[in-house]
């Protein structure tokens, strides 16, 4: 049986790996036949994560991607230890709630870092000659935050939208060496902190919403890992500087 998403001898880099869309891409990308070096900042959900892997070849490596000003020196080691890639899917990031009168630059700072600054920098460093492959791929976690306005989300908001702004220069910087540069929008996915914000706040008018306005049920975290997966694919070889909806319906109610 052929399978167009067949990623067999794709070295790919998955940061954010430690759970959540992450740890489930990670696991998509072995399953599929990549080896995958994953990062993250806790060394024993790394290990869990690591230890779901399928097949051989894997690694990982801690990677604080608060600390801009280190991920060159890390991402260098990588390569230096793993050799050339094909793919990077950013999966980390945070996702916090502060209403307007209670942010302050501290707060934009520190989620810039997670979600935008730290995206740029390891796609600068990890494009370098000799670090990734012609023609690879690279595929950013974003959000249906990008292109709706929330309450208390104008920080998370900002940093998405920044991100989905950047893939369509990053495509302009590479486009000679023919690497593809998307991201992916999914809105309420069925992770831990999605399940966490039900059990904290499972009255709110935004928890109706959800029920309502993303009328094709929360994603799951696989169907996510999935189109990361198809991004990195060969069978995705033409899709570049676009970000594809995963919301369930929900930015069209």
């Amino acid at each position: 049986m052929i399978n167009p998403m067949d990623l067999t001898g794709k070295q790919v880099l998955v940061t954010g790996a430690t759970g959540g869309i992450g740890r489930e891409t990670a696991v998509q990308l072995s399953k599929l036949g990549a080896k995958v070096v994953i990062t993250g900042r806790n060394e024993e959900r790394l290990l869990e994560t690591f230890n779901m892997l399928e097949g051989n070849g894997h690694s990982k490596f801690i990677l604080d991607l608060d600390n801009i000003d280190a991920i060159e020196s890390i991402i260098k080691a990588i390569i230096d230890e793993r050799g050339v890639f094909s793919g990077y899917a950013h999966c980390a990031g945070v996702a916090q709630m502060r209403p307007l009168k209670m942010t302050k630059k501290s707060n934009i700072v520190e989620m810039m870092n997670a979600n935008f600054f730290s995206f740029i920098e390891i796609v600068r460093c990890i494009t370098k000659k000799g670090c990734f492959l012609d023609e690879g791929s690279i595929v950013a976690v974003s959000s249906t935050a990008s292109i709706q306005g929330k309450q208390s989300k104008v920080c998370y908001s900002s940093s998405k939208a920044a991100l989905d702004a950047s893939i369509r220069c990053l495509i302009c910087d590479l486009k000679k060496r023919k690497i593809r540069v998307n991201s992916v929008m999914p809105c309420w996915v069925n992770t831990s902190l999605y399940r966490g914000y039900l059990n904290r706040y499972p009255d709110t008018f935004e928890v109706q919403e959800i029920k309502e306005k993303q009328y094709m049920g929360v994603t799951e975290p696989e169907e996510v890992a999935n189109t990361i997966a198809f991004l990195l694919s060969d069978a995705a070889k033409t899709i570049t500087g676009t970000s594809i909806l995963i919301d369930g319906g929900m930015s069209q109610g």
